[in-house]
């Protein structure tokens, strides 16, 4: 099994009814397996609050993240226009597009990484709180990364062969762009 990020929407905000949520109102977005990439945290980086997993019933403690829904996608909007990256246009539109038709901007974003804090032996609390922390320094990490994507001199072999589509796009689907779908893994059962 891949320990996945999984990234859902609700018109409910979970951290005030979760049992609410998990039985009644949550739509899938997105998965990325074995990471929380750069760009679910960005997502939920907006007013960011920790609240009871959906998925992990079970497990004590403040693992996900739930934030609005419009305010995270306008960041990332705002970021992905600073992406200096031929492969991003398509990628770019594609990724606002899908948030933008599958979510209301004042529902609610949840970032589920249990599957992923599963892997470490730490405790889930104790990475619930450092994924908070992280959130709080997101915009550093936002521009350490954008350094990573100021335009080079294409180097001999870069100008002998040409890339392929697949390897331009990598360092961008590793910021976790391209993988949008409202049919995840983990589908909690209930009415939609």
């Amino acid at each position: 099994m891949a320990n996945r990020t999984y990234l859902y929407t609700t018109p409910i905000a979970p951290q005030d009814d979760p049992a609410r949520v998990r039985s009644r109102r949550l739509s899938g977005i997105s998965e990325w397996s074995y990471a929380i990439p750069l760009v679910p945290r960005i997502l939920v980086s907006a007013d960011p609050r920790a609240c009871q997993s959906i998925i992990w019933d079970e497990t004590p403690g403040l693992i996900a993240v739930t934030a609005r829904c419009g305010p995270g996608i306008d960041r990332l909007d705002r970021f992905l226009g600073r992406i200096d990256h031929p492969g991003l246009g398509t990628m770019a539109e594609d990724a606002l597009r899908f948030l933008r038709s599958h979510t209301e901007p004042d529902h609610h974003f949840v970032l589920e990484c249990g599957e992923v804090f599963d892997m470490d032996d730490e405790p889930f609390a104790d990475q619930g709180r450092a994924l908070m922390a992280g959130l709080a320094d997101i915009d550093a990490e936002m521009e350490a990364v954008l350094t990573k994507f100021v335009p080079a001199k294409p180097t001999f072999w870069q100008r002998v062969f040409t890339p392929s589509q697949e390897s331009i796009e990598e360092p961008l689907r590793e910021l976790g762009l391209g993988y949008w779908s409202d049919t995840l893994y983990f589908e909690l059962d209930g009415p939609r």
